[in-house]
């Protein structure tokens, strides 16, 4: 059986914060179960919900959902950010997140958000883009891999029990 889907990628509104939560929520225990370091805390939703409603008003922030039949399916958080003045890239893209809902992965909708976040990144001149990909997430690696991302440098914690 073939499901028609009609994917509508806007800018988020408060309205669709409860929606993208849940999505987040998804995505966090997905995570979790690839690195331990990754679990969301219990009232993390909450905080949650809050830092979505300051990014959706935030001048440098933006997020997007991608819709079906007016449901939300996916989102993404990216920015603008500067650098110090001693480096050539000084105006930065910076992908924070990406989340498809697991019935809705693999149909291409995380490959059309990203080009919408690289269209907007385009239009404000912004030349160089970085994401932070967990080392043990072979999906979230290929995926950044197959749109061109290239690893640049390895970010290390020491976590002390």
């Amino acid at each position: 059986m073939v499901i028609h889907m009609e994917i509508e990628i806007v800018p988020a509104e408060d309205t669709h914060v409860p929606e993208i939560t849940e999505l987040w929520k998804e995505a966090m225990d997905f995570h979790q179960a690839v690195n331990p370091l990754l679990s969301r805390s219990t009232d993390g939703h909450i905080h949650m919900e809050k830092h979505l409603h300051d990014m959706i008003q935030s001048e440098d922030t933006r997020v997007l959902v991608a819709l079906n039949k007016g449901r939300v399916v996916a989102y993404s958080i990216f920015r603008i950010f500067t650098r110090p003045p001693m480096l050539q890239y000084r105006t930065s893209g910076y992908i924070l997140d990406i989340a498809v809902k697991s019935d809705y992965r693999r149909k291409g909708i995380g490959g059309k958000i990203l080009h919408t976040i690289l269209e907007w990144f385009e239009s404000h001149d912004v030349d160089r883009i970085e994401v932070q990909v967990a080392s043990e997430s072979e999906v979230g690696y290929s995926f950044w891999r197959k749109h061109g991302f290239k690893t640049y440098k390895y970010d290390m914690h020491l976590l002390k029990t």
